[in-house]
């Protein structure tokens, strides 16, 4: 009796102590509470050491900057006391050599026939030199040219480069823009001049400027007249800083048209899409843009302020293409 009175009491006393180490729901909560506290104080502390590293770290990126602009200042007035001290060992070398110079005048003084000069003489010296002078040094007088002053036939004075005032945009029959170039290619047959415009145009489309321009037919079938046409679309720049961006996206159409000995370019159907999206902004064709009704002033001696711009690019990109074709193909 006495041995199982002293197992229940031993049985009782280990069930206690298991009863102690389980935790009640609170428990584990106020448990991992306390573990997410120290983990959230044990990250803030990494982050502070990474802030810490990093601030260290742009500190003495700014005094190796420091550094290096002292030493770089530090050259430049060392040059600067150089050029100085070069300056003024001119200077002394000016002044002693100066009187010299005066010693030989005396000399000249002994033929009094030459110290008279007559006042017509004078006036067309153009050289600045006395002929009873003795050795001097020359000065030579310039010639200052008039800037010569082109005005319109009603004659006012023009304010801009005249290829970019009346007469530089033409209409073809039909009332639409078209710039037309014609050549003749130096003996060469069509097929060459094919290859040549081909290959031009295939590094046109890809250009820096380029939004999606393409080649989408050609005809050879006629060997007599074979065509190339070409649909450009690319970013006109007005104006380009650090700060803003002028441009506008123009789309047009080069269509060439080869024999032998003959090339025929037309650039038509060109198209103006500026600032999509702004108040600003419009489409609309060349014909109501760069045409001199909108492009011109009322004197028609400059480049209105809204349009003038889009006539200025048209006219540039089309000579450059013009004059790089008629070089090729004359070669």
């Amino acid at each position: 009796m006495k041995k199982i009175f002293i197992s229940i009491l031993v049985l009782i006393s280990a069930l206690t102590m298991q009863a102690q180490n389980v935790l009640t729901p609170e428990q584990q909560l106020e448990k991992a509470q306390k573990e997410l506290e120290e983990a959230q104080k044990a990250l803030e502390a990494a982050k502070a050491q990474a802030e810490a590293a990093k601030v260290k770290a742009e500190a003495e990126k700014i005094k190796a900057e420091a550094e290096k602009t002292k030493a770089e200042a530090a050259r430049l007035k060392a040059e600067a006391e150089r050029m100085k001290q070069e300056a003024e060992k001119l200077k002394k070398n000016a002044e002693n050599s100066a009187p010299a110079t005066k010693t030989s005048v005396p000399a000249t003084e002994t033929v009094p026939a030459m110290k008279i000069q007559d006042n017509a003489t004078k006036k067309h010296n153009t050289t600045g030199t006395s002929e009873g002078a003795g050795w001097v040094v020359p000065t030579v007088t310039e010639e200052i040219e008039e800037k010569k002053v082109e005005k319109t036939a009603e004659g006012v004075v023009l304010k801009e480069d005249p290829k970019y005032l009346a007469g530089a945009i033409q209409l073809n029959a039909e009332g639409k823009v078209e710039f037309v170039l014609d050549t003749q290619a130096n003996g060469k047959s069509a097929d060459e001049i094919y290859n040549i415009v081909f290959q031009y145009m295939s590094k046109l489309i890809k250009n820096e400027q380029n939004i999606n321009s393409r080649i989408p037919l050609v005809n050879r079938n006629n060997k007599n007249e074979q065509i190339i046409a070409c649909i450009m679309d690319e970013w006109f720049v007005f104006n380009q800083s650090f700060i803003s961006l002028d441009r506008s996206e123009t789309k047009y159409q080069l269509v060439a048209t080869i024999s032998d000995n003959h090339l025929h370019l037309s650039m038509t159907r060109i198209v103006f899409n500026y600032e999509e999206g702004r108040s600003t902004g419009f489409k609309e064709p060349a014909e109501k843009v760069i045409t001199d009704k909108y492009a011109l002033t009322k004197k028609k001696n400059d480049l209105a302020k809204i349009y003038g711009k889009f006539r200025r690019g048209t006219i540039d990109r089309k000579n450059q293409i013009f004059n790089d074709l008629t070089k090729l193909v004359r070669k």
